[in-house]
């Protein structure tokens, strides 16, 4: 070899060796202390052994920060490049918090922006983990210029629904950045160092943190306790999602029996419907294995959402839980499903939808919060399904929550209800109370009020109850069967075999608009 390389040689050593140190010794034991993995450590741990291959690592700081200190910046503080997980090809970034915080200067932004459209363009998946102290200062134009934050973001957003998008929050994301996460497809955060604050007045722990963003403000879709469980949380994620929108979910080999029937499923809804159950029972008897890998879990949680596979098929379950708030539909339920649904849709991964539901709240506080609006959002987007839709009603199916969920006419794939199911504008309480009030008032008089009250509402459920509406094929209230509860399982199973090829074509349109 010619002499003439050895100078290049030595220099790419030497750059080599700059960014395996990071921010230097002191800063990645700063890092360590605070119960953090480095970028590079949490890299090595995501993807299959050697990998990953590393770009953008020549990138330097090329403005001088305010206070004119030079400061060591391997690869402008984000290491980003592709690798494998569990033999899938995915790009991902890390930002790095030993350089300088992990704040970003114009060229991260720009080394982001570049690793999502070369995501976008080999179709395959984007996983980031952002720990970053915000948008990085400088003498030239007191802050980082946004160009490159705005490429990124738009990037970000463009290649939306077009590949699997996960966010990994391990430390802090402030300011513009933080906007990053909750664009994401998914969104993991450290519970004990995981912030995400945009501004403003002066951010708390209970505002910024895990907790809060789960179970108020709804943008986190998973709490774990450390780095590595967050690694390990987005590899099984990653195992339900297809590679891109024009690829299938991966199917798996299962031993459990497509077949099989659960008889204890009939212990789980109680005789009486003024009692409530868990339905997270019922989705562990149907699913492959007993394995439902739910999203939100503490958010809204009258509604569960997730991932399960049935005979090895991946498919996304909303549910129902009448164990909370009587399984009814709010503001922040109607957000949770609405997401859910819109990726499955993107993703072409079927949707099964479990029904119990006493209908969308009334009342003037949820007026005021725009609870019309929010469901009126659902109905737009199940509108727009062409994934495939399959319906199980299993018991109440009340009001504007029996439409969204999926009912005869909002064309779903299959209706199939349990026998107990019931179809109404409202409950049959409700119906009594409205209907036959002179009867009960003198029966109120005669003192057989109870007697009275229980024998009209007896006769209601039965007139509301499926077996007796779906005896009008084209009535409103229909199921294409009703099905027994122990079948449950087999006959989602069958049902997505029957639409394994379907097409589904919706008007031709720019795209639609839903209400604000």
């Amino acid at each position: 070899m010619g002499k003439w390389m050895d100078g290049y040689l030595h220099k790419l050593e030497m750059n080599r060796l700059e960014s395996l140190t990071m921010g230097g010794a002191e800063r990645v034991e700063l890092q360590r202390s605070l119960g953090k993995l480095t970028a590079r450590e949490r890299i090595d741990r995501l993807v299959d052994k050697g990998t990953f291959d590393e770009i953008g690592s020549l990138v330097r700081e090329n403005r001088l920060p305010r206070d004119g200190k030079i400061r060591p910046s391997p690869g402008e503080g984000v290491v980003m490049g592709f690798g494998k997980v569990a033999g899938r090809p995915i790009m991902l970034y890390s930002l790095d918090f030993t350089v300088m915080s992990g704040a970003i200067s114009d060229q991260t932004a720009w080394k982001l922006a570049e690793v999502i459209e070369m995501a976008g363009r080999r179709r395959m998946p984007v996983i980031g983990m952002m720990d970053s102290g915000g948008e990085r200062l400088n003498i030239k134009n007191g802050g980082t210029g946004l160009n490159g934050i705005a490429k990124f973001i738009r990037n970000y957003s463009v290649y939306s629904g077009i590949i699997p998008r996960i966010m990994l929050l391990l430390g802090p994301c402030t300011g513009l950045l933080s906007t990053v996460p909750v664009l994401s497809d998914f969104l993991i955060i450290n519970e004990d160092t995981g912030f995400l604050w945009l501004g403003g007045e002066k951010k708390t722990e209970e505002a910024g943190g895990a907790e809060f963003h789960m179970e108020q403000s709804g943008q986190c879709d998973f709490i774990v306790q450390s780095d590595e469980e967050a690694i390990e949380k987005a590899q099984e994620l990653l195992a339900f999602l297809p590679q891109n929108c024009w690829e299938k979910a991966p199917d798996i080999e299962t031993d459990d029996d497509p077949n099989r029937r659960d008889e204890t499923i009939l212990d789980v809804m109680p005789d009486d419907p003024k009692y409530t159950y868990d339905i997270h029972e019922i989705i562990e008897k149907i699913v492959d294995n007993g394995d439902f890998f739910e999203i939100k879990e503490d958010f809204a949680t009258h509604l569960v959402v997730g991932f399960a596979r049935f005979n090895g098929q991946v498919a996304g379950i909303v549910a129902n839980n009448p164990d909370e708030m009587s399984g009814v539909f709010e503001i922040n339920s109607s957000d949770k499903y609405d997401r859910f649904i819109m990726f499955l849709d993107a993703f072409n991964i079927p949707l099964i939808n479990l029904v119990d539901s006493t209908a969308y709240v009334p009342g003037d506080k949820w007026e005021r919060l725009g609870i019309i609006r929010h469901g009126a959002k659902n109905l737009m987007s199940y509108s727009h399904l062409t994934c495939q839709k399959i319906t199980i009603v299993l018991r109440r199916a009340y009001g504007g929550a029996n439409i969204v969920m999926g009912c005869s006419q909002m064309n779903p794939d299959f209706v199939l209800g349990w026998p107990s199911g019931e179809f109404a504008p409202t409950g049959p309480e409700a119906i009594v109370q409205a209907v036959f009030h002179k009867q009960l008032e003198k029966a109120k008089e005669k003192g057989n009020y109870d007697e009275v009250y229980n024998t009209f509402v007896s006769i209601i459920r039965e007139h509301l109850n499926i077996m007796t509406l779906s005896k009008d094929w084209t009535s409103y209230y229909m199921v294409h069967e009703a099905i027994d509860p122990r079948d449950t399982r087999s006959m989602i199973i069958k049902a997505l075999m029957a639409t394994a090829d379907k097409y589904e074509e919706l008007l031709d349109k720019r795209r639609f608009i839903k209400p604000a």
